[in-house]
């Protein structure tokens, strides 16, 4: 049975710490609390394990009897502060006891650096997946809502609603709040653009003032601003270069049908301007009625400038897809007469000269993914840097806010990394956002 117990411990310890990562101490450096593994036979030791805290300073005059010099032991299993203790176990007869404790006080400092660094890899891991967990939410209902519109419109409406003031009230009780980057697998392929649209359009909202119910009504508009694509044939719901004009115009139609079906949603008046003109320009050469300027209602040309966004940065043939930093570039470059200016400038600061998703170069030559953004501070987002010597799974979200040394230096298209960097920062095919709690400027992240 003992056997069979030591096995097991082994074979935890074999799991957790590979041997190219072991630690070992000297067996005159051992402390009370440290968590130690003996290489010895079972039979060779009066321990009921190989693999143990020390819990006296007999256990480590017992240890020293065995006639070993190292020992194998896990700064993350032992008990830092026992390492402070004044009572501690005689030198070894010829050592220097001031060397001998600065070597042990670096051990205790690099175990608790660790046991930190850990504790934030955590939450991040755990914030990232309390957005993912939120988008999906939000996604499932959408699919619910295109499911019902028709036949139960006002379900429909109120399960929209639901949807969209859960997320307006959760950010107005953010002072702040950063675009964050999902994972490729947060929400599924049909519902993306919609809740895409749906975020960035209620912060960029939430940044020109608006209050609860504009937000709740420009949240809903957003959501279903496409909604009358449904109406059409699928090889008709997305423009195409291809299309004749009777094409093009059947396309177009889509706004029509998702008016009608907002209208039997009985949805608010903001709401439903969203979906009659989130495809009018401020320029007038917009469609279906050619408004322009302030005829177009705010809450649509919001909609009208990110839903543009999204569609360069997630087009329905991902070939043609835009960086993020390059969708706001030629938007800004090529465009910009289509929108309002009071309108597009926010919405750039807010997105940051490098959005979330942006592969960078950073001011030292390293290579790094943006992963989310604070408006407050667009030209110091958060970002996750290649470092081979980290797994990716144990890569950190750094804050530059916090690295005042190192800037970005430009902006990469994925195939410009070079492979070893494109594999480990795996730049997104396809972009998702969400919204958090902003981190406050200085603000720890180790929580407490």
């Amino acid at each position: 049975m003992r056997e069979g117990v030591v096995a097991s411990a082994f074979s935890k310890f074999d799991k957790a710490m590979p041997d190219s990562e072991a630690k070992f101490i000297d067996v005159n450096d051992l402390r009370v609390g440290m968590y130690v593994f003996l290489d010895l036979d079972w039979m060779k030791h009066p321990f009921a394990l190989n693999s143990f805290r020390i819990a006296s300073l007999d256990q480590i005059e017992t240890i020293r009897g065995f006639g070993i010099g190292q020992i194998r032991w896990s700064p993350e299993q032992s008990d830092p502060e026992l390492f402070r203790e004044k009572e501690r176990p005689p030198a070894a007869p010829n050592g220097n006891l001031v060397a001998r404790q600065a070597v042990v006080d670096a051990v205790v400092a690099e175990a608790e650096v660790l046991r930190q660094r850990r504790q934030l890899l955590a939450a991040q891991q755990e914030g990232l997946a309390a957005c993912e967990r939120q988008f999906t939410v939000a996604a499932h209902a959408f699919r619910q809502v295109m499911e019902s519109a028709d036949t139960q419109p006002e379900a429909a409406r109120n399960k929209a609603e639901q949807i969209v003031g859960g997320m307006v009230d959760k950010m107005l009780e953010q002072e702040e709040s950063d675009i964050r980057l999902l994972s490729e697998n947060a929400g599924e392929k049909s519902s993306l653009h919609a809740v895409n649209v749906t975020v960035i359009a209620l912060l960029l909202g939430k940044t020109l003032g608006l209050g609860a119910e504009e937000l709740t009504d420009l949240g809903t508009g957003a959501l279903l601003h496409d909604i009358g694509k449904m109406r059409l044939a699928e090889r008709l719901r997305w423009p195409d270069p291809d299309f004749n004009a009777a094409e093009l115009e059947l396309h177009r139609e889509h706004v029509a049908h998702g008016l009608a079906i907002g209208q039997a949603m009985q949805l608010a008046p903001r709401a439903l301007a969203v979906i009659a003109e989130h495809h009018e320009l401020a320029d007038g050469s917009g469609y279906p009625r050619r408004l322009a300027g302030e005829a177009i209602a705010l809450p649509a040309r919001i909609c009208a400038l990110v839903n543009q966004y999204d569609n360069l940065c997630n087009p329905q043939n991902p070939t043609l897809a835009l960086t993020p930093h390059n969708a706001l570039s030629q938007i800004y470059a090529q465009m910009r007469r289509h929108y309002d200016p009071e309108v597009l400038t926010p919405f750039i600061r807010m997105m940051g000269v490098y959005p979330p998703g942006s592969a960078v170069e950073l001011t030292d030559g390293r290579y790094a993914l943006v992963v989310s953004v604070n408006s407050l501070r667009p030209l110091k987002p958060r970002i996750v840097i290649f470092e081979p010597r980290v797994p990716r799974a144990e890569a950190m979200v750094e804050d530059l806010e916090q690295l005042p040394t190192i800037g970005i230096r430009r902006s990469l298209k994925p195939l410009q990394l070079p492979r070893a960097v494109y594999d480990y920062l795996s730049p997104r095919k396809r972009l998702c956002y969400y919204f958090e709690r902003a981190r406050p400027n200085g603000e720890s992240e180790v929580p407490t």
